[in-house]
């Protein structure tokens, strides 16, 4: 990949890099609890509460928070290890702002001028301008992003105007409201109190990467550009998937660590969220909200199969979001496997009593005293209107396999507890329910839990045309056991007493 040269102006700037690296020492451990870089090149000095300590090529820059790493006379190139470069231009300095265990790393620039090489979508650059014209104060922020790997770029400062030119792979750029992706041969202007201005020229011929690129000048951006007006959708670009890469297959005692580029620093009601989708759920849930680029997936979700996603939303870090503020990320996949069970001389529990397991289904919040409604056995049950509109469909399942009953919740169960191996429960959920209930059902198989949303305000059903969810049994592929719940929905404003208190009982058939 060719190096870039980069200029700056005289503005005030601040030029924070956001680094999600694992940063740490070459045993990847984490080095004085901060930031390792090697020094390729040159020589810098790191200015720290204990004095300065001059570092040259060869050297490792080993920096914690409120350091500060400075090119004197001659250009410094900083390594990463994750393999992206930073080339600091003679009297540039940067300073250490915040890292983390996870490998987040946040470097602010100070001064001079700065040259990027990404090797991975772990880098955001943010530029800060602030300056009066006339008696009028102006400030401006403009973020960059890498949208793939081996990415290169180049940043600088034109007075109040923040200035980005592509040279290989693409970039995605947000400032204010405004957002655009760059790429190779792309230049785009940031101009406070305005829209971005890009101008594309097409893709740079001729990059290829080496370990010491060798210097080309980028060209100022041409003053024949365009103007982008169009508002956003989104308040940040989707993020991008960086790994575990798409369909990957990890052992039980394997550790899943979810990774993602990070459009933007979020402010400190923003979060990205984490969604997973178990295969053979009807839709996502939210797992966890974190402010880094980086999820370990926790041993509750062993064994299984997931599909994953990332969205940037506002809101708390517990309860619901207030607003999606990004598209969703693109979906990748990742298989969790069994641990691998020891034979054992004993056989299994017998099944005393019965000649298969029995299941008794639970549906909660059903519109009676008691707040449920319970259907033991049968493979029919048609259970009469037992919700209105508004109502919030989910519930829990029974299990009894030979002497012992599996049950997850403590309500009814004195000593919750999941299915074992390998015995799970699946749910199949009417389409026109699900529907109704916002595209919101899913299921746990081992503690028999189901749910599927809220009711609308037009999901009234009578007796010709009720809703249903099947629930099924299984050990292992052999299925033992099914329960098909039918149920109907009154409206709540419903004349002659139908509204919220009605209750029909329910009726079965064998």
């Amino acid at each position: 990949m060719t190096r870039l040269t980069i200029g700056l102006g005289t503005a005030v700037i601040i030029l924070t890099l956001l680094c999600t690296v694992a940063c740490g020492g070459g045993d990847g451990s984490l080095a004085k609890g901060g930031i390792n870089m090697l020094v390729v090149s040159g020589q810098a000095t790191i200015q720290s509460g204990e004095g300065n300590t001059l570092v040259v090529e060869g050297q490792e820059a080993v920096t914690t928070a409120g350091d500060q790493i400075m090119a004197d006379e001659a250009d410094v190139k900083l390594l990463l290890v994750d393999g992206s470069l930073l080339h600091l231009k003679p009297n540039t300095e940067l300073e250490v702002v915040t890292f983390s265990a996870e490998g987040m790393a946040k470097l602010r620039q100070l001064r001079g001028r700065l040259e990027v090489q990404a090797a991975s979508p772990l880098l955001t650059i943010e530029v800060s301008t602030s300056g009066s014209e006339g008696f009028a104060l102006k400030t401006m922020q403009f973020t960059a992003t890498p949208a793939v790997r081996e990415t290169a770029f180049g940043l600088w400062i034109d007075g109040l105007d923040a200035n980005l030119n592509v040279e290989a792979g693409e970039v995605n750029v947000t400032k204010d409201d405004r957002t655009a992706t760059i790429s190779a041969g792309g230049e785009v202007k940031a101009v406070p109190g305005e829209g971005l201005i890009v101008s594309q020229t097409g893709a740079t011929a001729g990059l290829t990467a080496t370990a010491t690129p060798t210097a080309t000048h980028l060209s100022q951006p041409s003053p024949t550009v365009t103007a982008m007006s169009t508002p956003l959708d989104f308040l940040y670009p989707a993020p991008g998937l960086i790994g575990p890469p798409d369909r990957s297959d990890f052992k039980p005692d394997e550790t899943i660590l979810l990774i993602w580029a990070t459009p933007a620093p979020l402010s400190g009601n923003e979060w990205y969220e984490v969604q997973l989708r178990r295969d053979g759920d009807v839709s996502y849930t939210v797992v966890r909200r974190v402010k880094e680029g980086t999820w370990k997936v926790e041993s509750r979700y062993n064994p299984g199969r997931y599909q994953w996603r990332i969205v940037v939303v506002r809101g708390q870090e517990e309860g619901p979001k207030e607003i999606e503020l990004s598209p969703h990320s693109q979906t990748w996949s990742f298989s969790w496997l069994s641990p691998v069970r020891t034979p054992v001389a004993t056989p299994s529990p017998p099944i005393s009593g019965a000649s298969s397991p029995s299941l008794t289904v639970y549906l909660r919040g059903t519109n009676n005293p008691e707040g449920f409604a319970t259907f033991p056995g049968e493979e029919h049950v048609d259970s009469g209107r037992i919700y209105t509109e508004g109502g919030h469909v989910y519930g829990n399942v029974a299990v009894r396999i030979g002497d012992t009953v599996y049950h997850s919740d403590e309500e009814f169960s004195p000593e919750p507890r999941q299915l074992p191996d390998p015995w799970q429960v699946d749910f199949e959920f009417d389409q026109l329910l699900i529907e109704r209930t916002g595209n919101k059902a899913g299921f746990h198989p081992k503690k028999a839990q189901f749910w599927v949303g809220t009711l609308d305000g037009d999901s009234a059903v009578g007796e010709d045309n009720p809703y249903s969810l099947m629930v099924k049994l299984y050990e292992g592929d052999k299925l033992w056991k099914s329960i098909q719940v039918f149920f109907t929905v009154a409206d709540v404003a419903s004349p002659g007493g139908g509204g919220e208190d009605t209750v029909i009982p329910p009726t079965r058939q064998p």
